[in-house]
């Protein structure tokens, strides 16, 4: 067989191909940009959202236990407390998104933060905020941004 005819059929170019690196230089900054502005609108929510948001005191009125699916044996249990809080007259119950080594009582008092729009919409923490959190996508977009830039240094 002639050593062409091998190239071709194992898709590898058989002269002087350029393409690849500006094409991947592009699409890593492309991806990097559109990465980065997921990011930005994130956290843009992320801020709207604390500086829109009340803080109020809830109190445990349930706690649901549940188990690892590695934990067979049962001996660490993970607890999502149930919480009750009330705005404007009105009752609402908040499920912790994620659960907590710690075991609640009931009847404990937990901070709530919350929308006065939305009051159901909340979050069991006065630090927490029930939006994606935006750090990936940054971290990403600027990995993806800085191969782009090693692409066009090594290879102009």
């Amino acid at each position: 067989m002639e050593l062409n005819f091998i190239f071709l059929i194992s898709a590898r170019p058989t002269g002087n191909f350029q393409g690849s690196t500006a094409l991947f230089m592009a699409l890593f900054a492309i991806i990097a940009l559109v990465l980065l502005g997921v990011g930005g609108r994130l956290y843009q929510k992320r801020k709207a959202w604390i500086e829109h948001s009340k803080l109020t005191y809830g109190k445990v009125v349930e706690i649901s236990r549940r188990y690892a699916r590695g934990d067979h044996a049962g001996r660490f249990p993970i607890y999502f407390p149930i919480v009750s809080y009330h705005v404007n007259g009105l009752e609402f119950r908040r499920e912790a998104e994620r659960g907590l080594m710690k075991n609640y009582e009931i009847g404990q008092e937990i901070p709530v933060r919350y929308l006065s729009e939305k009051p159901y919409e909340a979050s069991l923490n006065d630090q927490s905020v029930p939006v994606l959190s935006p750090n990936v996508f940054f971290i990403l977009g600027l990995l993806m941004l800085i191969s782009a830039i090693i692409l066009s240094v090594i290879h102009p």
